[in-house]
């Protein structure tokens, strides 16, 4: 069918505005990241906390805009992006391959704030005791060098695992619609390699290795960082379609049921969770059902624009309970992460792509051999086997780089902060003093 050249210019306008509200609410989710993360440590620890994840932001962009973009996409090879087109000195040059409305421009907005986000993740791993140098320079590797790499094999036209590639990835390619294990896994992995190499917080385990309690200052912020990153969450699985205006595309349907699917999973993620802390210990817990919320987002990312909206309400609610039992798993391990970093976004980003090989309905699948998810009969239901593989390849990869990085730091001396700023609070020994001023109010002299 053919369309008018004033039908093409209008579609992509709309496609360019399309895609930038999706990046803003994506990065409205680095609000709702910076509410969670003060609200769960204590208020000692508070200016310190909201530091890490400005600068995040800040440096992520310019990192991204000088080496990360260009390491994510571009070029013929497999494993990373080697097109200079993409890189900093030729970006300015980029002319829009999109009817020339600007959405070359728009997509590398797009791919910041995910780049951002994972970043984010990490943050929460290794809160109230990293060193903040320390912590920026993990920022800078991140963004740069481990996170783009896993966006080059999966997401890029080339890459070595990506369903895009129209040459012979690796079993016809993984489906991860919107990044289950390319944001969500990779930031959890990489605050794991964190938090095991920081050791725990001072107090966290008593003198027979029992944990003992170290809860948060405000479940308010917490809660409220919940919704703001449920909200972020329709840009980030949502946007991910890329498209919704393009003619004679079936984009704007996805996107309706990739919103369907994305609320689906994480209200049967908070329920899951919450029933099973009362179960456990008889109290109807807040912080299970927030928890809850971001366990089912991230499980059902990788599969949200494949699978039916039952199938969605099956992975939320498993997510729940995977997110639930690693997070009691990393306490017997006597590993520390404040936020459940790892639980929730490592494992059930994990979950989310073993997910898709499960229920990835055939109708809907991108896999380029037509692999789906094995409870459908057919001839292709192989899919699970390149999700595990791009599972492997994450732990492989970011795991070691992660582990190497923060073992670095670690032995240069950089890493942690001496004992004495850590119980202290790192707001007074750091940042100027206190992120409440608790002072009672001097009564006016008459």
């Amino acid at each position: 069918m053919a369309f008018s050249a004033e039908s093409l210019t209008l579609a992509a306008k709309g496609d360019t505005f399309y895609l930038i509200w999706a990046a803003v609410l994506v990065f409205f989710m680095q609000c709702g990241f910076a509410m969670v993360e003060a609200g769960t440590v204590r208020a000692k620890n508070t200016k310190n906390i909201l530091i890490k994840n400005m600068l995040d932001a800040c440096i992520g962009a310019i990192i991204w805009f000088l080496v990360g973009f260009g390491v994510a996409y571009g070029g013929s090879d497999p494993i990373i992006g080697t097109s200079a087109d993409t890189y900093a000195l030729h970006v300015s040059d980029w002319r829009s391959t999109y009817a020339s409305e600007g959405y070359d421009w728009a997509s590398w907005f797009f791919q910041f704030t995910f780049a951002a986000t994972a970043a984010t993740i990490v943050s929460g791993g290794v809160a109230e005791r990293c060193a903040l140098s320390a912590y920026l320079v993990y920022s800078v590797v991140l963004t740069g060098f481990v996170y783009p790499i896993v966006v080059h094999m999966v997401w890029d036209s080339a890459g070595l695992i990506s369903a895009f590639n129209s040459g012979s990835p690796v079993l016809g390619g993984v489906i991860d619609f919107a990044g289950s294990g390319v944001v969500h896994m990779t930031g959890g992995i990489a605050a794991l390699a964190g938090a095991a190499m920081l050791g725990p917080r001072i107090g966290r385990f008593d003198a027979d290795g029992k944990p003992t309690s170290m809860p948060g200052h405000s479940s308010v912020l917490q809660i409220l960082g919940v919704f703001i990153l449920w909200l972020g969450w329709y840009g980030f699985n949502g946007g991910s379609t890329l498209s919704v205006f393009a003619l004679d595309t079936a984009y704007s349907r996805d996107l309706a049921r990739v919103c369907v699917t994305t609320t689906l999973g994480a209200a049967s993620g908070a329920l899951s969770s919450f029933a099973l802390v009362h179960f456990t210990s008889h109290i109807w817990d807040v912080t299970a059902v927030g928890n809850g919320v971001l366990a089912g987002l991230v499980s059902i990312t990788a599969g949200c624009v494949v699978v039916d909206p039952w199938a969605a309400i099956v992975i939320g609610a498993i997510g729940g309970l995977v997110m639930q039992g690693f997070s009691k798993l990393m306490l017997k391990l006597k590993i520390d992460d404040p936020l459940d970093a790892f639980a929730v976004h490592g494992t059930c980003g994990a979950w989310g792509l073993v997910a898709v090989g499960i229920f990835c309905r055939p109708e809907y699948s991108y896999n380029l051999l037509g692999s789906h998810g094995f409870i459908y009969p057919g001839p292709k239901p192989d899919l699970l086997a390149v999700q595990v593989t791009l599972i492997a390849l994450i732990v492989g990869w970011v795991g070691v780089t992660s582990t190497i990085t923060f073992a670095t730091l670690r032995l240069l001396g950089m890493l942690r902060v001496p004992a004495d700023v850590e119980e202290a609070g790192m707001d007074v020994s750091k940042h100027g003093g206190d992120a409440y001023d608790l002072a009672p109010a001097k009564a006016l002299v008459a």
